[in-house]
């Protein structure tokens, strides 16, 4: 039996999932056999005892049943075979109706396909895990909207379209210096944010300032700014947007200090700014080597990375040091830059990591 794709959506911030139910207090829910699947989304708690189910479900749910219909081990594997092929979340088995502990058989089939199974205790009818899902998601849904109400303004800001001084009544200490943190996809988790907002694929916290960098209590990769006050933010967050999408890149968290570099400074170009590079430096390059069966791109590259050094970069390219040199004649009658030129050079970095997007 094939198992159940993941769930598409890797972040959803108003997602709940099944290691969420898990970790409820109130009612309390218990996993049994392999934790498995407990990073899929729950969309609604389904109450039913059919033995197929399907018509009723349409993927996500979390199918609660009393095991009223599935007392032998072939209705219970018929069970989970027709919940698994509707893509539901995960089962949840009560205890108390048929049998005191979950059955075994039905256990294995669900884990054979990703379906974790929990168990939920004779003291907690169905209606109370429906009820707190709907509470659960009722405040999630609202904090997803104040977050997207706090990125649009972010983005105002970033943007220019409006005064980082709007940002003042949405925090309580808005004299406070404070670090933009910015993720891409998942929100970065760092105790004690000031603010959160979220625009587009972009988490945004606003923490704080103190002696250690962000990065140090974050779980992902995230870029973020120095420390600022509040009304003067607009600098930070284009600083912190430029650190997260450098940060992306590499797959490591960048800071104000990791910007003060070339490729910080190519990750920090709008795409306007960086049209020029691509247009006059490498398409010239791109298109003669296309035509032609040459190899200048790839002579930048490596004088780039031999900063110059004639001999070394022919050695490289496995050429005479006469050929990097009428090469570099070449590449400069096409883009107006000298490769063995260390202003020139400068360019060529620059356009390279611009166009690596």
């Amino acid at each position: 039996m094939p198992a159940i794709p993941d769930t598409p959506d890797r972040w959803v911030a108003d997602a709940i999932r099944v290691g969420g139910v898990l970790e409820w207090a109130d009612p309390r829910v218990d996993l049994v056999g392999e934790r498995i699947g407990t990073d899929r989304i729950i969309r609604w708690p389904l109450p039913t005892d059919l033995l197929d189910p399907r018509p009723y479900l349409r993927g996500g749910e979390l199918v609660l049943t009393s095991g009223i219909s599935i007392l032998d081990d072939a209705s219970q594997r018929a069970f989970v075979s027709a919940v698994r092929s509707a893509g539901a979340a995960a089962i949840g088995y009560a205890l108390g109706v048929v049998t005191d502990t979950v059955p075994p058989a039905l256990i294995g089939a669900a884990n054979a396909c990703g379906l974790a199974v929990l168990s939920v205790p004779s003291d907690v009818p169905f209606v109370e895990i429906i009820q707190r899902f709907s509470i659960e998601r009722n405040r999630r849904e609202a904090e997803s909207r104040e977050q997207a109400r706090v990125g649009a303004i972010v983005e105002m800001v970033r943007r220019g379209q409006a005064s980082a001084r709007v940002l003042l009544p949405e925090v309580e200490d808005p004299a406070r210096e404070v670090h933009i943190v910015v993720s891409r996809g998942e929100p970065v988790d760092i105790t004690g944010a000031a603010l959160r907002g979220v625009s587009g694929e972009h988490a945004i916290a606003f923490v704080p300032a103190s002696g250690a960098a962000p990065a140090a209590s974050a779980h992902v990769a995230c870029g973020w700014s120095g420390p600022v006050a509040l009304e003067r933010a607009a600098t930070a967050i284009r600083e912190a947007f430029a650190a997260a999408a450098l940060a992306e890149r590499t797959g490591r968290s960048a800071g104000p200090r990791d910007l003060a570099t070339l490729e910080g400074l190519a990750r920090r170009l709008t795409p306007e700014q960086a049209a020029p590079f691509a247009r006059h430096v490498i398409e010239p390059l791109r298109d003669y080597d296309a035509r032609h069966r040459t190899r200048l791109l790839h002579t930048v590259e490596i004088v780039c990375r031999t900063e110059g050094a004639v001999a070394r970069a022919a050695a490289e390219l496995f050429v005479h040091e006469n050929t990097v040199r009428k090469r570099a004649a070449r590449i400069e009658a096409l883009t107006g830059l000298d490769p063995l030129r260390s202003a020139d050079r400068a360019a060529f970095l620059i356009a390279m990591l611009a166009d690596a997007g």
